[in-house]
């Protein structure tokens, strides 16, 4: 075991990192040195720079794995070498995907598809007071209070106000008729 790493485990223990996170810094500060055949003290900051691109670029890594790499290489340059180079880059930009708006006429046609009244009255509640899946299956009669158009999500979140009166009407006459749950 060389000496540089040597002092980065030891390092990495002080910080009282966790054993997967100094596997994964020792790696990417391994994957660096072997791609130049060099001891990473010996890097300059633009070799460290094109590695990052060729991760990103060429091996075509997710950026979360760039990100990973980067922090284990900030981590031995600012921890372990008396040389400082500063790395300054954020790799983990994701695109953020908007969802699909559904139409009215198409809500409304999902809603029409059944002709169970159950399945019907859990459909209107879903979409109008904008349920989660985990939200919908966790719902009981007990947690709708009809009189007041609310329904109590488990949780610490407050209670969420059903939008539609018709929804409201199904539920407050429709419970007893389907024996929903």
């Amino acid at each position: 075991m060389t000496q540089l790493r040597e002092q980065m485990i030891r390092a990495m223990e002080l910080k009282n990192l966790s054993a997967n996170t100094q596997r994964t810094y020792l790696s990417a500060v391994t994957g660096l040195a072997n791609h130049y055949q060099k001891a990473p003290d010996k890097l300059s900051k633009q070799m460290i720079e094109d590695y990052l691109l060729y991760l990103k670029n060429e091996k075509g890594k997710c950026p979360n794995s760039c990100a990973s790499a980067l922090s284990g290489m900030r981590f031995f340059y600012n921890h372990v070498t008396k040389k400082k180079i500063s790395i300054d880059y954020s790799l983990t930009r994701k695109v953020r995907n908007l969802p699909t708006v559904l139409l009215q006429e198409d809500i409304c046609n999902i809603i029409n598809a059944t002709s169970n009244l159950k399945h019907r009255l859990i459909l209107m509640t879903t979409y109008s007071a904008g349920l989660r899946a985990s939200e919908v299956i966790a719902l009981k009669p007990k947690n709708i209070d009809s009189k007041r158009m609310l329904i109590k999500v488990k949780g610490n979140l407050p209670a969420i106000r059903i939008k539609d009166s018709r929804t409201h009407f199904l539920q407050k006459h429709g419970w007893s008729a389907c024996a929903i749950l």
